[in-house]
Parts: structure tokens; sequence; C-alpha cells
């Protein structure tokens, strides 16, 4: 066999961005034997935004290459889940092609527009080249980011496949970065198409299970519910916990990592999870990601133990698409409300995943304030989706020429 894409990866925790940068990329070159990347992908914590960050990227990597990436509330590499650091991915292949593409501030009123623009300046640099899926990384704190997620499934196709991270901060809800060459961004949609003999397997599930009897959203608009079975939305958590509206508030945080609601999808085993973010005066419930009228709700709860289990059953299904072929790498995006539950258990939750794709694989990942991906990880006419409290795992590889 012939192998001509090759995935390298390095991590740092020193101080100084620029060698924080330059020593994981330096780590990430070894990986693709000193060749010139056609991608580099990024991952920080908020510490290490900035334009010399990106400076210690291009110093390894040369003025040409081309890097996407974004900010986390935690990064993932091989040692687990660190709240401190710069992990970096580099891609060399002469097989898969990369087209990026870049919207520097998404418009706030019109969302769906950002998303058709970016779709659309990345499909100009495909050309004719057949697309295979897309990698994307936006602003975590747009609140109609499924209306983005729309504008670009209705330019690439409502069934292709696109895998993204909504970037964090450091979970005071400030702002967020997103990086595209040498720009830093912090309102921005960047993102790549990939085309080519890629081979591609995604792995998706939370663990969540749903509580109580089903409700109906009788009225809703994008992301925040107004009504629930023709009652204010905050009824149903506070008819549930038995707790007043003001104690709902104050405990909202918890309540959404711990009792998320789960949307019914019909002909999915999975529940699409949104996390409650804000409730407003009327008891309006203000989501991360669109919440359709009419849409079966039910709430959801999880434990340690279904996370880590679902985490397993996710990097199995992350690995259906490799049965006649190597797995030469992956990327994670994780959930900062997975992160909470698990406290001190979340580096179990990596090796759990590690186990299962194999230790030498390379793996770099990010915890994000939403994750995009298909909801059904083994079949492509799976449509995409924003996700909340989700592990979402992208498997990487190249179809073999066998010789003989």
């Amino acid at each position: 066999m012939i192998k001509t894409t090759h995935i390298g990866t390095g991590f740092s925790t020193n101080d100084d961005p620029f060698e924080a940068a330059r020593i994981a990329s330096l780590d990430a070159q070894k990986g693709i034997h000193q060749q010139k990347p056609n991608i580099v992908l990024v991952f920080t914590t908020i510490h290490f935004q900035g334009k010399k960050l990106l400076e210690g990227i291009y110093y390894v990597f040369g003025k040409d290459a081309s890097v996407l990436g974004c900010t986390g509330y935690g990064i993932i590499n091989e040692n687990g889940v660190a709240k401190y650091g710069v992990a970096v991915m580099a891609i060399h292949s002469s097989k898969i092609k990369f087209c990026t593409s870049i919207v520097a501030e998404v418009n706030k009123g019109n969302p769906r527009g950002s998303g058709e623009q970016f779709a659309l300046s990345a499909l100009r640099m495909l050309g004719t080249s057949a697309k295979e899926m897309s990698i994307i990384f936006s602003d975590g704190l747009i609140e109609k980011g499924s209306e983005m997620l729309l504008g670009i499934k209705e330019t690439l196709g409502r069934s292709f496949p696109i895998f993204g991270a909504s970037a964090a901060d450091n979970m005071h809800f400030k702002k967020t970065y997103q990086y595209y060459n040498r720009e830093v961004l912090n309102n921005g949609l960047v993102g790549t198409i990939l085309s080519g003999d890629g081979v591609f397997g995604y792995g998706l599930r939370h663990g969540w299970h749903p509580l109580g009897r089903p409700h109906t959203v009788t009225q809703s608009s994008g992301n925040v519910i107004k009504e629930i079975d023709s009652e204010p939305a905050v009824n149903i958590y506070m008819n549930y916990f038995k707790k007043s509206l003001e104690e709902i508030k104050s405990a909202l945080t918890r309540i959404s990592i711990l009792y998320p609601l789960g949307l019914y999808l019909a002909h999915e085993e999975e529940y699409l999870l949104r996390n409650v973010i804000r409730v407003n005066p009327e008891g309006n419930l203000v989501c991360q990601g669109d919440v359709p009228q009419e849409s079966e709700i039910r709430i959801m709860m999880g434990t340690q133990e279904s996370a880590l289990q679902a985490a397993r059953q996710a990097a199995i299904e992350s690995m259906y698409a490799f049965k006649n072929t190597p797995l030469l790498g992956a990327i994670i995006f994780e959930s900062v409300s997975r992160i909470n539950l698990l406290g001190h258990r979340v580096n179990e939750e990596i090796n759990i995943i590690k186990n299962v794709l194999g230790q030498d694989v390379p793996f770099i990942g990010v915890c994000t304030f939403g994750e995009q991906a298909p909801l059904r990880s083994l079949e492509y006419h799976g449509e995409s989706h924003c996700h909340n409290e989700t592990v979402a795992i992208l498997t990487l590889g190249e179809k073999f020429v066998l010789l003989k």
C-alpha cells in the first residue's frame, strides 16, 4: 500500500503564545515528515489567542501555510483535556484537497446569509472537484447558529456532511476567537470543504436519557421557545422541579448541564439536545440551537456513566468507515457541558476514545459551546445539525492503492 496522507499533532503549555505555537507545530511537523502541510488546524484556550500565536505557526510551516481553528474551554490531546494550552494538527496529502473560506463578521441579523456566503466562497475555490465534507469553526456566542448552519446546508445540500465546532472561552461567555491564516476573528465563520480520495468517519453521541412525559412546543421562534403545552416555556422546569421562576433562573447553569431539553426527531436513535442559556422575563427559554414549533420535547438527564458509555459508542461508530483502510487521524469536539458533568473523570473519557481509535492514532480536539455533525454517523444522507452536550468524532484516512 502507498500512503500519501500523513497527519502530525503537537501540544504545548508554554506561557508565551509564539513559543507554544512553535513547539506544538514542530512536533506536528515531525508527523508529516517535514513536508508542506495542506492544512494546519489549531485549537487553543483563551489565554493564547492573538497574532503572536499565528506567527509561531508560520515560523514553522512557512508563509503559505493554510491555518484554521478556534478557541475552546479546554484542549484535547493524547494526555486528556487541558484547561491551558495550544494543540496543532498538520495534514499533508496528495489525495485530499482543502478549499478554505471565511466570513469575518457573521451577520447577526441574517446568519443564514452568512452561512450561504461561506459556502459559496468555498465552492468557488473547489471548482469542478467533487465535494466530500466540510469542517467549520464559528463564534460560539452566536445565538442563531442553527440559522447559519441552515445557510450552509441550503448551499451545499441538506444531506452534505458538515462537522464543526462553536468556539468557546473560559466560561465567561464574553468573547470567542476563530483563526483563519494570519487573522484572529471574534464573530467569524471559517472552515474548509474537503474533496478527493479521502475516507471520513463520524461518531456522535451524548448519553442523556428522557425523563417524564413528552411535551409539545406550541410557540417558538428560532432558538427561543415561548410556549410549551400552551403555557410559558419556563413552566416545564418550574413544574418538574417544583421551583419558583427566580429559583430556576439562579440554578439555570446547573439545570442546563444536567437536565437539557431533548428534541425528538423521527427515525433517529438520539434526541437532539438543547441547552437553555437564558430565561427571558416573559418566561421564554433561549436555547443554543433552534427548536421548531410543534416539536416534541422532553426533559433529559445525564450521568457520568451514561456520558462515558456514549463516548465509547461514538468512537466505535466513527471507525465503521475504516474496515478496509487504516485510520490516520481524528478530531474530537467535546461540549463544555460534558466537561462539567464528568469533572475529574473527563480524562477517562479521552482514554476510552483513544483505546477504540488505537493508541498510535494522532488526534486533537477542542471543548466547545456547541457541535455541528451529521446526526446519523454512518450514512452520508443523514442531515447535519447543531448539537449541545455531545461528543462528536471525525476520523480521517485515504483510499489506498494496493501494490501487486
